[in-house]
């Protein structure tokens, strides 16, 4: 076969064998902190929120939570169920 035709299927069968991308967030959550709020509480006792939070679910809010975008940010990411209210404070807790 000539060289040209199988420069074309060498080309064609990597093109056709599935790649197996792994996003880098899927190693970042290995401890499993951000599955539920249990575990999410042991780390952070009062909830983490962003910089400019104010806990909006109870009569009494929630003022003495952690203030970290970043770590709210990745929480939000990986588990969304964390914020359940929206008022960027996950986890909140008296």
């Amino acid at each position: 076969m000539p060289k040209r035709i199988l420069s074309l299927i060498a080309t064609a069968t990597l093109m056709a064998s599935p790649l197996v991308v792994i996003p880098a967030s899927a190693h970042a959550h290995t401890t499993g902190i951000h599955d539920n709020c249990t575990k999410f509480n042991k780390r952070y006792p009062h909830g983490v929120g962003t910089r400019n939070a104010r806990d909006r679910g109870a009569a009494d809010p929630v003022t003495n939570f952690k203030r970290a975008d970043r770590i709210y940010w990745e929480a939000e990411r990986h588990n969304g169920s964390l914020d359940r209210d929206n008022d960027r404070v996950a986890c909140e807790k008296h």
